[in-house]
């Protein structure tokens, strides 16, 4: 892919610093390693303005060879600590920038205890890299969006009343793992009655069955080539009641304004506004108690950050979600969520599944 030895080079110079240096380590920065080498295993990639290094120890190396390209791959079972010193010392690097939203504060101190050069601590600097997408990027975060909806037209005509949220849960896994995505983009939720209240439930815990009346939530999606969609539907097991069809239409009217808002130039805070002022003038405030929505891409949440009180301004290329919910605990709550790729003049809505009404399934 073309698009690495530019990103490396527009790493560097979004640091001050002679080098810059990530590490993925059980899954501590997997994406930085993706986003800079195309490489999915664990190791440290160091870049400077001579080579970029890729160090890893012998269960990954073949795998680096095959997933990168003009990165000088060194093996050694120590790229954790001592071998990684080596190779930044090795090099003449005095200056080393490191992301410290993604690695622990032990590992700093166990590299400075090793280090004969400046080790600089910065939040993430690829994150700004990484807001807007380019072209291929783009085409990934499609298809995982429609991938992502296929399965879910295929899975309602099999959910039943009795079935477990687990069920449920584990056949849409199953129905994404069938296709060609990569796997699924995060633990599938799928929360019934009072759980579709619960924001982030994992339904593998006390799985609760489908019961009729009752409202059902999936939020889930599908990895392509390491980007992920991030789809929220609600659906009502049986006839639904009138409450659940007055909080859906809200919530609908919500998402679609909101959508109606976003555009190159536009604030993330005032597309926020734009769905949270209509749920409070429909008297639900109260109920909705997070943010609109976030940046999607190798990661589920990046930036930007739709919110109250946020400071990104959305660009031609930023894909986010857009996710507004009314939640009361003890009765349940409806969201409903859709990826959009912001253009100059408006947004395009990369999720397909129809919305417009409360589906009645089971």
């Amino acid at each position: 892919m073309t698009e690495y030895p530019n990103r490396r080079r527009a790493a560097l110079q979004a640091v001050d610093g002679d080098g810059y240096l990530a590490i993925n380590h059980e899954g501590s920065d997997i994406a930085s390693l993706r986003y800079l080498t195309g490489f999915t295993g664990e190791g440290a990639v160091l870049l400077s303005s001579a080579e970029a290094v890729l160090l890893t120890d012998s269960r990954y190396t073949e795998q680096a060879r095959g997933e990168t390209e003009g990165v000088t791959i060194v093996e050694d079972r120590g790229w954790r600590g001592k071998a990684t010193v080596d190779a930044i010392a090795a090099r003449g690097l005095q200056r080393v920038v490191i992301p410290s939203d993604r690695v622990s504060y032990r590992w700093v101190e166990q590299m400075r205890e090793l280090a004969p050069f400046e080790i600089v601590p910065i939040p993430d600097p690829l994150m700004s890299l990484r807001r807007v997408k380019s072209a291929d990027e783009l085409a990934s975060l499609r298809r995982a969006a429609t991938i992502a909806d296929e399965a879910f037209a295929a899975l309602l005509p099999e959910l039943r009343v009795g079935m477990t949220e687990a069920e449920a849960a584990l056949r849409l896994e199953i129905l994404i793992r069938e296709t060609e995505a990569e796997g699924i983009a995060f633990s599938v939720n799928a929360s019934t009655g009072p759980n579709t209240a619960l924001n982030h439930y994992d339904p593998s815990l006390a799985p609760r069955p489908l019961a009729e009346g009752d409202l059902l939530l999936f939020d889930f999606g599908a990895c392509v080539d390491g980007y992920r969609s991030d789809i929220t539907r609600t659906v009502s097991v049986g006839a639904a009641g009138a409450r659940a069809k007055e909080i859906y239409d809200i919530v609908l009217r919500a998402n679609l304004a909101a959508i109606d808002a976003v555009h190159g130039g536009a604030s993330a805070e005032a597309v926020d506004a734009v769905a949270r002022n209509l749920i409070v003038e429909a008297g639900h405030g109260d109920a909705f108690g997070h943010g609109l929505g976030h940046g999607i891409g190798l990661e589920v949440h990046e930036a930007p950050g739709l919110r109250p009180s946020g400071t990104d301004t959305l660009e031609p290329g930023m894909v986010a979600t857009i996710e507004p919910g009314i939640y009361y605990a003890g009765y349940g709550g409806v969201r409903i969520e859709d990826d959009v790729i912001v253009r100059e003049d408006g947004c395009d809505v990369i999720t397909a599944f129809p919305k417009n009404e409360l589906i009645e399934v089971g």
